[in-house]
């Protein structure tokens, strides 16, 4: 079965081809086991035969090694009198006392025979799994390697990497050298080429819970056939949704989470084969893959195993002291792993290179045997010194807690939690159960604060028990304050100022904790609709808190003072003491939190001002601090919010992955849901991929909108089921969908997406002919803007609002002009395409034709089918249509062939960016820039960054030179 590969195979074809012209040469054709070497050669034998070639095959195999001349014999003469002549010769040899001559004679009689048939024509003879064979055939090949630059003969061998034979490594030295010589490696399969083979062997494309699992074969064609039968009853083909384009920041070496992985699944509800559970709920693999290490030796094979009690990933030091070997001698051991691509050096640690090998080595091992080895492994980690996380790594895996563990963790919490807080937080749950009065205390409080790291809704009430136990003052104050902001976390203000007040009536033996708890109190007034009176206790807070002099307590200050500011609506204000918090934060490592809140802050700030260079600028420092400190609960906003700027300047993929790597994270926040599941459908919605959209809608939970955070974000899902709806032919239920819109509050009135909202339902509700909620919505937008007063946005959408409800071309030519300079395509689009109505209702049909062809234009930049499709049947009930020399179709090959996404990447290429500075400035993985890369120099038609630099030069000076060069498909980086 053939898949992948075609740059190799085409190789292997010329090869061939140049062999039947009469030339010689010599191949040599590497690759771990299972990596379809034989099937590759067997190609070679196929095109050779069709070309005329005499063919001659052999494979040799483990127990031919000590018969001389064997693998040699079975390719050249399989049988026959040439075959008993050189037997005869072998037995005259065994018999002889001198039995070179004999030796010789029969080497000579084989080297001649196929000298013979290249005096009629070209041969190609190939040896497969060299490794294996005796030592005279291997000789013997090599003198046929030097024969074969005379001859018209083609020489090939494969091999494996292990048994590493000297007589195997002479022979391939000799064949590879030289202009005649050439060596083949094939590497494992990519994630797309992994999702093809699943194709052929399923019959249907892979569905994305499938691709990711086969990541677990490392790429491996044999070991990903085993999986798949392994796993055939759990596997379904059904009519699908339309595949998931799973682009995380995974490894993506070869697995099936790659980027770009299965692009050839179905988008519109095609058969998809898919896992009906889960990837963690797969049995363990076969035992039949261990089975196939049989050429290690008995020492390496038994470190590998120990390596799997330590994880995908492990370094040397780690398996010494798991060992209780020197590290030196485990290095020994591991070398023969690592020359057959069973591990592979990361550099920092040594990893597994085929996932589901590890874990049927682990299996091997009895379950009681293994819960030993880890609480050993874990004593010895921790006895080391060793990172926390990877003791407590060991110690989940090891079962129940013994008293050494409760003590370790008591003692470790803090630095477990700030290294690890899902796994410390696992792991206090169990400890509290077994610890004794000493401990438990301690433990409950440890993690009530991993809870709280990992904003989880359980952490408010473990914190309010603790709370109302502490006695003294300053630990009562501590845990006030934490409690407080697992509330604000939940959206819970009103007890969060509570908590506060009571708080702040009792003694607070610390001026440092109690700013910070006053600090909390004008966050809350401001979220509760007194921004006024917030700003006023904000002002000395700030104040003092430059007096204390304390990293954290400036920064906090200052973030009080600019939530406030942001709720009077003085956003430029706002900003100011927002860049102040965060210059106080960088004085301390003790503020990195808040650090990471301010740069948050400042994104969505500068966002709501059309500013994208801060933006991108203030959410890559996050992103990277977020990393460096492994602060998952900041890192998951993080994300969101480059996934929200994406979203908003027209790369809906870059979007997409933000969302996806968002939703990976071991995070319980009550609003992450419907940001994940609202994007995605919107993106889908807008695409006119009407059921993904709406499966997209269907795995919200039923209390999605409990919580007031998760209500905050709920613009996108309210667009996108009033898309659907309209989508639908439902104008009046699309309308309906988005009343929630309609309500005036101190949250509503500052959502983001509100006054967009709002200009949608004018422009539903008129086409329903509901006058009255459509000017219910200019009246709301018109208040809006009065209180964003600062911000483009409503401003924009107000605009919007007037001109569609007076059908006034010069109010939407003004709302066009906002859209031009605001740089988000989509809402562009929108305004040339209201535009263009306006002028149709007017009588002016050429300027709204002309309008038309720039609204599908920006449309069509990003992949909007649904709005291409209402724009034309608006226009066209007005008497409007493009024709067909006005619809642009995007091309195949050159500059305007490169989507939004692939064009940033050729930018950052042009200006002579490496690919991992390309993926550090657009938050991608290296592995998606070096995808984008290779689609670029295949669109571009070019074969280096350099001749892309070219390119992009010649099309900045065309732009300048032409007064009517079209812009590009969005704006750069």
């Amino acid at each position: 079965m053939r898949v992948g590969r075609e740059a190799q195979r085409e190789e292997l074809r010329d090869w061939v081809r140049a062999g039947a012209g009469g030339r010689g040469g010599r191949l040599i054709v590497e690759g771990e086991p299972g990596a379809g070497r034989t099937a590759y050669v067997r190609e070679a034998l196929a095109e050779a035969g069709a070309l005329g070639l005499r063919v001659r095959y052999a494979a040799a195999e483990p127990f031919t090694a000590e018969l001389p001349l064997r693998a040699a014999l079975d390719c050249l003469y399989p049988q026959g009198a040439g075959r008993a002549a050189v037997i005869g010769l072998l037995r005259e040899a065994r018999e002889a006392r001198r039995p070179g001559g004999a030796w010789l004679a029969a080497m000579d009689l084989l080297v001649s025979g196929v000298g013979q048939w290249c005096a009629r024509g070209p041969v190609l003879l190939v040896l497969d799994d060299a490794h294996w064979a005796d030592p005279a055939s291997l000789l013997l090949w090599r003198r046929l390697g030097r024969a074969a630059d005379r001859l018209p003969l083609r020489l090939a061998v494969t091999r494996r990497p292990l048994p590493r034979r000297p007589e195997v490594e002479q022979l391939c030295a000799g064949l590879g050298a030289g202009p005649g010589g050439h060596t083949v490696r094939l590497e494992p399969l990519t994630g797309p080429e992994s999702a093809e083979l699943l194709h052929r062997l399923l019959g249907a494309p892979p569905g994305p819970r499938l691709r990711r699992a086969a990541a677990q074969a490392g790429g491996n064609p044999a070991l990903l056939r085993e999986l798949a039968t392994h796993w055939s009853r759990l596997i379904e083909t059904a009519r699908g949704a339309g595949a998931e384009n799973t682009t995380g920041d995974g490894d993506g070496d070869g697995g099936g989470d790659g980027d770009g992985g299965a692009r050839d699944a179905p988008a519109g509800g095609g058969p998809v084969a898919e896992l009906v559970v889960p990837e963690a709920e797969l049995p363990e693999p076969p035992r039949s893959l261990t089975r196939g290490l049989g050429y290690l030796s008995r020492a390496a094979y038994t470190t590998l195993r120990h390596a799997a009690l330590l994880g995908p990933a492990f370094t040397p030091r780690e398996l010494a002291l798991v060992r209780g070997r020197p590290a030196r001698e485990v290095l020994d051991e591991l070398e023969e792993p690592l020359l057959a691509a069973l591990l592979e050096d990361t550099g920092e640690q040594l990893r597994f290179r085929h996932p589901a090998l590890r874990r049927a080595l682990y299996a091997e091992l009895p379950r009681a045997a293994r819960s030993a080895l880890h609480q050993e492994a874990a004593a010895a980690l921790a006895e080391a010194g060793h990172d926390p996380a990877r003791t407590a790594e060991q110690l989940l895996a090891g079962g129940p807690l013994d008293r050494w563990a409760v003590h370790w963790l008591a003692d470790s919490a803090q630095s477990l939690i700030a290294a690890a807080p899902e796994a410390a937080a696992e792991l206090l749950e169990r400890a509290v159960g077994r610890a004794g009065r000493e401990d438990r205390e301690a433990l409950e409080g440890s993690l009530a604060d991993a809870a709280l790291m990992l904003r989880r809704p359980e952490s408010a009430e473990l914190l309010a028990t603790l709370h109302e136990r502490a006695e003294d003052p300053g630990a009562r104050a501590a845990l006030a304050f934490k409690l407080v902001s697992a509330l604000m976390i939940q959206g819970d203000m009103g007890r969060a100022l509570a908590v506060t007040e009571d708080a702040l009536a009792e003694p607070v033996p610390s001026p440092a904790l109690r700013l910070r708890l006053e600090a909390c109190r004008v966050l809350a007034l401001a979220e509760r609709g007194s921004p006024a009176q917030a700003h006023a206790l904000a002002v000395p807070v700030v104040a003092r808190a430059a007096r204390l002099g304390d990293p954290l307590c400036g920064a906090e200050a200052h973030h009080a003072m600019a939530f406030a500011l942001f709720h009077l609506g003085r956003g430029r204000e706002s900003l100011r003491h927002v860049a102040e918090g965060i210059a106080c934060a960088r004085r301390g490592p003790e503020a990195n939190d808040m650090r990471l809140l301010l740069l948050a802050n400042q994104a969505e700030g500068h966002a709501s001002f059309d500013e994208p260079e801060p933006v991108a600028a203030a959410l890559r420092e996050a992103r990277e601090l977020a990393l460096a400190t492994r602060s998952t609960g900041r890192l998951v906003v993080t994300e969101v919010l480059r996934a929200e700027f994406d979203y908003r300047l027209g790369d809906w993929d870059a979007a997409l992955a933000g969302v996806d790597r968002a939703d990976g994270l071991p995070v319980s926040d009550s609003w992450l849901p419907v940001v994940v599941h609202g994007l995605r459908a919107l993106v889908r919605g807008h695409r006119d991929e009407r059921e993904a959209a709406g499966a997209e809608l269907a795995r919200l939970p039923q209390a999605a909108f409990e919580a007031p955070a998760a209500r905050r974000y709920s613009g996108h899902v309210l667009l996108a089921r009033a898309l659907l709806a309209e989508r639908a032919g439902d104008a009046a239920g699309a309308v309906r969908e988005l009343l929630p819109a309609l309500a005036d509050g101190p949250r509503e009135a500052r959502a983001y997406e509100r006054p967009w909202m709002l200009s949608e339902i004018v422009r539903l509700a008129l086409e329903c002919g509901d006058s009255a909620t459509a000017g219910a919505a200019v009246a709301a937008c018109r208040r809006t803007a009065a209180a964003l007063a600062e911000y483009p946005g409503p401003a924009l959408a107000l605009l919007r609002c007037e001109g569609l409800f007076a059908q006034d071309p010069q109010l939407l030519t003004r709302a066009l002009e906002r859209a031009e300079r605001g740089g988000r395509p989509l809402v562009l689009g929108h305004a040339w395409e209201d535009l263009a109505v306006a002028r149709a209702w007017h009588g002016d049909l050429s300027a709204a034709r002309a309008a038309l062809a720039r609204a599908v234009a920006a449309y069509e930049d990003l992949g909007a089918r649904w709005d291409i499709g209402r724009a034309d049947a608006r226009l066209r009930s007005l008497g409007v249509r493009r024709g067909s020399r006005s619809a642009r179709r995007r091309v195949a090959n050159g500059w305007e062939a490169l989507t939004p996404a692939e064009l940033k990447v050729a930018l950052l290429v042009a200006q002579g960016r490496s690919n991992p500075e390309i993926a550090s400035a657009l938050f991608l993985s290296a592995r998606t820039v070096q995808t984008h890369v290779s689609h670029i120099l295949a669109k571009l038609q070019v074969r280096s960054r350099a001749a892309v630099a070219a390119q992009a030069a010649a099309q900045a000076a065309a732009r300048r030179s032409g007064p009517e060069a079209a812009p590009g498909p969005g704006p750069t980086p």
